[in-house]
């Protein structure tokens, strides 16, 4: 049996885009004539013949599963061309083969069943060989919004209709791989194809309201999808609403395009705040409320920020008294949030709940957030992230993970932390999972109970937070974790196995920085490797530079979420670009051939003693393994006969020497990595994101050793 050339019914075709209201986006049109094989992903049983109506094309499908026979789904099979062929059968397969290689079109589902979650399942390596033994040009096509028709499988949290909306991403036609290949290589090769296609398809939107206001049209604008400790719980349409309502009154206190300093809690009412700032085009730069008076006022001054929204309930809680005080002597502009919400009245509320229904149009490249870097190594910057940026790495994190409006999150990372804001707030949000927001890491007796309360199935921190949380809590707290995700900092063999022992979760390790939105690369509970932070996200290029006497290379990268420049304190207020999009990240790297990426350590952070380069980053790595419940940190101080000397300051233990050399021996590591000197402390300095302190370290460290010369 041959199956005719003639395209199926216009008059069908036309139909199904009407009723299900299609839209795409990506290589449009897809080829019409000649051998191809469209690679989707499958979320319901009409994903064959939409694909075959929208290609104007009659296909066969290589399935194993038999296609519907009744009903609405088996009579669009039937009158849209579309074949099923068993490939198992080695009949038909030779049938399937020849037939495409003549000149017809075909359909692989390379997950094989349909997804549970939305998200790309396992993709089969023989999938894979039989694209290729086809020999014919690959079209990549990601599918979205079947998942909530009638005909996909029910799934927590989503629901199902007779008529969603459905988007199509096409990718270009490409040869598969070469034909030397493994079946495993092409599998991922396969893999990366489906995911760069979603990647594409969820960063298609032009601003972070635009695409919480998708989320909340797909799932319902009265989903619960935050909420706080304090009572405060948000619907998408409560937000959009406060968000109108916020934005009329600040955009009379404040200027087009300025950049506005918010010092508030992660708290529920958060993202109302953003919205509201950038549905009037003004710019959030999300303030550190554990500095100082002094470095705060330099951060403004460093983003020219000549206004700052806060509430005073929350000055007062924190003690932030000589913070504003030094604010206000300073000229700074205090807009408070208890003076908005006393202006905004009945009549105003109802203004806002109209206003709302309609999103303001916010192009892809306009600044979105201010965040400040870390300042690990000094004076920390000022990072100007677009909403091209903050989308980009939303979408990079849903093409790589399965998170769902079934899960519960909990995130207590401070929203001035990149992946505080990124991965804890905006990520879920736009996943429609429930959030419970925290406004501190710190509380470690107090976010255990809350996981356990929230029934929380992903949790976001570091390692100094994840091990702190984990040593207070009962096994029951997080017993409902699926994944532990962790960034800002290399998490220890210790925490891993706490949380292993403990809890029978995996901690889930990252890697990124402040300047790529913060996500560069992501190990999943399906794609880990440990002593490694995972694989690259889609969309991210990469290029590496050998630096002499470090082992990896200096990584530099370019993609869609790397931030639009600096903001420096010798040029407040202007942007500094990055040339070419290229952003040197400062850290050793290196790439396995399946590309896993492990850090040597950051550039900087390498002691060169005697001519030879040394990493402070393993020296700390060899100190967590002989002390595994103490805190390390390893800096470099001068010294007059080789240059310089590694200094390791140790917490929680008293520290041998004798103890650090036998596990060197052990692990067959070289004496250069045994400090000169080893300081036990009281404690080690940290930053707000749980990092350690290394420029207030080295200062102790420094008087230390000024004081034991004297």
């Amino acid at each position: 049996m041959t199956v005719s050339h003639t395209p199926p019914p216009a008059w069908l075709a036309i139909a199904v885009k009407t009723w299900f209201r299609v839209r795409h986006g990506g290589a449009w049109p897809p080829p019409s004539d000649g051998p191809v094989v469209f690679v989707a992903n499958h979320l319901s049983l009409i994903d064959a013949p939409l694909i075959a109506l929208l290609a104007g094309r009659r296909c066969l499908v290589a399935m194993h599963a038999h296609p519907p026979q009744h009903g609405i789904a088996g009579w669009l099979w039937r009158r849209a061309g579309v074949e099923r062929l068993d490939v198992n059968d080695p009949h038909q397969l030779r049938d399937f083969l020849h037939r495409v290689r003549a000149g017809e079109s075909a359909i692989v589902f390379p997950e094989a069943r349909m997804s549970r979650h939305g998200a790309l399942m396992k993709v089969y390596p023989e999938a894979a060989k039989l694209v290729r033994s086809t020999r014919a040009p690959v079209v990549p096509v990601h599918l979205e919004g079947t998942e909530l028709s009638v005909w996909s499988p029910e799934k927590a949290g989503q629901p199902r209709r007779w008529r969603p909306r459905v988007h199509v991403e096409i990718g270009a036609p490409r040869p598969l791989a070469a034909e030397g290949e493994s079946q495993g290589a092409t599998g991922n090769v396969l893999g990366d194809l489906l995911e760069e296609t979603r990647f594409r398809a969820l960063s298609r939107w032009s601003s972070v309201p635009a695409v919480l206001a998708e989320t909340a049209r797909r799932l319902g604008g009265g989903l619960r999808v935050i909420e706080d400790p304090l009572g405060n719980a948000l619907t998408f349409r409560r937000i959009f609403i406060a968000a109108a309502a916020l934005g009329e009154r600040l955009r009379r206190r404040t200027d087009p395009a300025e950049i506005v300093g918010v010092l508030l809690p992660g708290v529920a009412t958060v993202p109302a705040v953003l919205c509201a700032l950038w549905r009037e085009g003004r710019v959030p730069a999300l303030l550190n409320p554990t500095l100082g008076p002094g470095p705060a006022r330099g951060a403004l001054g460093v983003a020219g920020i000549r206004r700052v929204l806060s509430s005073r309930a929350f000055v007062e809680q924190a003690d932030l008294g000589p913070m504003i005080r030094r604010f206000e002597e300073d000229g700074i502009e205090l807009i408070w949030t208890e003076d908005l919400r006393a202006e905004i009245g009945t009549g105003r509320r109802l203004l806002a709940a109209l206003a709302s229904l309609r999103q303001r149009r916010i192009p892809r490249e306009t600044p979105a957030v201010v965040l400040f870097t870390s300042g690990t190594e000094g004076a920390p910057k000022a990072v100007l992230l677009s909403h091209a940026n903050l989308l980009a790495n939303v979408a990079q994190l849903r093409a790589r993970t399965d998170v769902a409006p079934a899960d519960r999150v909990l995130t207590a990372l401070p929203l001035f932390h990149a992946l505080g804001l990124t991965g804890g707030l905006l990520f879920p949000l736009v996943c429609g999972a429930r959030t419970l927001i925290y406004p501190t890491p710190l509380h470690y007796k107090v976010i255990p109970e809350l996981a356990y309360a929230h029934q929380a199935t992903i949790i976001f921190g570091t390692d100094t937070f994840l091990a702190g949380w984990g040593r207070r809590a009962d096994p029951h707290d997080f017993a409902s974790v699926r994944a532990a995700i962790a960034g800002a900092e290399p998490v220890k063999p210790s925490t891993r196995t706490l949380w292993i022992d403990r809890f029978g979760v995996r901690i889930i390790e990252g890697y990124g920085a402040t300047e790529a939105a913060p996500v560069l690369a992501l190990n999943t509970p399906t794609c880990d490797r440990f002593g490694t932070v995972g694989q690259f996200l889609p969309g991210i290029e990469t290029r590496l530079e050998q630096v002499p006497g470090i082992p990896g290379a200096r990584l530099w990268v370019r993609g869609p979420n790397v931030m639009l420049g600096y903001m420096r304190a010798d040029r407040p207020g202007v942007l500094e670009p990055l040339t070419d999009g290229w952003y040197d990240t400062g850290d050793a790297v290196s790439i396995t051939p399946d590309g896993f990426v492990t850090l040597e350590g950051r550039i900087k952070r390498f002691a060169k003693i005697g001519g030879e380069m040394v990493s402070l980053a393993a020296v700390e790595r060899l100190a967590a393994q002989t002390w595994p419940e103490a805190s390390v940190a390893a800096i470099a101080l001068p010294d007059a006969r080789k240059g310089e000397r590694i200094v390791l300051a140790v917490v929680g233990t008293q520290p041998r020497r004798a103890a650090l050399q036998e596990r060197a021996r052990a692990e067959g590591l070289g004496e250069l990595l045994l400090p000169a000197e080893i300081v036990a402390l009281d404690e080690i300095p940290l930053l707000a994101s749980g990092k350690t302190n290394y420029p207030e370290l080295t200062r102790r460290l420094t008087e230390v050793a000024q004081a034991q010369a004297s």
